[in-house]
């Protein structure tokens, strides 16, 4: 089995990551993370902010299908961050999924994350369609 110290330098040694985005796997380490959960954003598709964003939310307790959500590099760290805290402040996956989408630059996630946080008495399809998800049927 690999051990953290093993699995950074393989890492510093593929020539592949920077010396930011091997820090984010330093601190993923110094943080308690195993490897499974380090080898999630120990990857090049990520920029360094992108790993951070990532690493946060396995710090913050998040599930590994929250996580999920985060994991296109279409998104960038801003992007991230409110998928992130939209998991922190208690909205579930379905509400999530409303503004998880890289047509939604931050400001917009922000802006639909509390909207859905400050409407949770409003019926899902309703949200959605307030969003512009979705069409009623009769149209």
């Amino acid at each position: 089995m690999m051990t953290p110290e093993q699995f950074i330098k393989k890492c510093e040694n593929s020539g592949k990551f920077d010396n930011a985005q091997i820090e984010q796997i330093s601190w993923g380490f110094e943080k308690g993370l195993t490897i499974q959960q380090v080898k999630i954003y120990a990857n090049t598709k990520f920029d360094w902010r992108q790993m951070d964003q990532i690493r946060l939310s396995f710090i913050n307790g998040l599930s590994i299908e929250e996580i999920k959500n985060l994991l296109n590099s279409q998104f960038n760290d801003y992007q991230m961050s409110q998928i992130r805290i939209g998991f922190t402040k208690g909205l579930t996956m379905e509400e999530v999924k409303l503004y998880a989408d890289p047509k939604f630059n931050w400001q917009q996630m922000e802006e639909i994350r509390n909207f859905i946080a400050n409407n949770k008495d409003l019926p899902y399809n309703t949200l959605k369609f307030i969003i512009g998800l979705g069409l009623p049927n009769n149209t």
